[in-house]
């Protein structure tokens, strides 16, 4: 199975992360076929997001959907940062999502592979 890179992430947190937070985030990926490689501690989760070659990803939507997950966790958030691969960063509208979260302590940029 040959993959594609979507994203790297990493969630700063406030207090320390539940478990029960991690495996959510699990099911969550795992419900957009998306896949997982990284880590977390106490106080954060990161790593980068993946998918198969044949997966189709609108970075638009799967990104609101990422955020309002976190958004709607019960710990606080301290910073998110993003760095989108650079063949979705193309197709990303960042100045509609910046303003759409503006309140939040998001951080989003590119990456290149």
């Amino acid at each position: 199975m040959k993959i594609k890179d979507i994203l790297e992430f990493k969630i700063l947190v406030h207090d320390n992360l539940p478990e029960a937070t991690v495996d959510c985030f699990i099911t969550f990926i795992e419900g957009h076929s998306v896949y997982w490689g990284g880590g977390y501690s106490a106080y954060q989760i990161n790593g980068s997001l993946y998918t198969d070659e044949n997966g189709k990803i609108n970075i638009n939507d799967f990104l609101k959907e990422f955020i309002t997950f976190f958004m709607n966790l019960t710990i606080m958030i301290d910073k998110i940062e993003i760095k989108i691969i650079d063949f979705y960063f193309r197709s990303f509208e960042y100045d509609y999502f910046m303003k759409s979260y503006s309140s939040w302590p998001i951080s989003i940029g590119y990456w290149e592979i």
